[in-house]
């Protein structure tokens, strides 16, 4: 499963443990945002981990990226999936 997950939570406690789960996980994309790809059992134990670790006061967001979401994506100034400028307008 591919995702993104992004938090912001104001305990550097409870953040810095999140952030080490997240890290073992995938990588940092940004200072709270991971790209995470595993297998669906491995998000599973994952998703299980960051519900011990979060409570209702934090703000912790999944996004799943389908593979028609992964086609569309790209990161600005580099070669990895470039649209032409045909395919830019929607």
């Amino acid at each position: 499963m591919n995702t993104l997950i992004m938090y912001d939570i104001s305990c550097d406690k409870k953040r810095n443990k999140v952030e080490k789960l997240l890290s073992s996980y995938g990588y940092r994309v940004n200072y709270s945002v991971f790209e995470i790809s595993v297998p669906k059992h491995q998000f599973k134990k994952l998703l299980q981990n960051l519900i011990k670790l979060t409570s209702k006061e934090d703000n912790v967001r999944v996004y799943i990226l389908t593979k028609e979401v992964l086609k569309k994506s790209f990161k600005l100034h580099s070669n990895e999936g470039i649209f032409t400028d045909e395919e830019l307008y929607f």
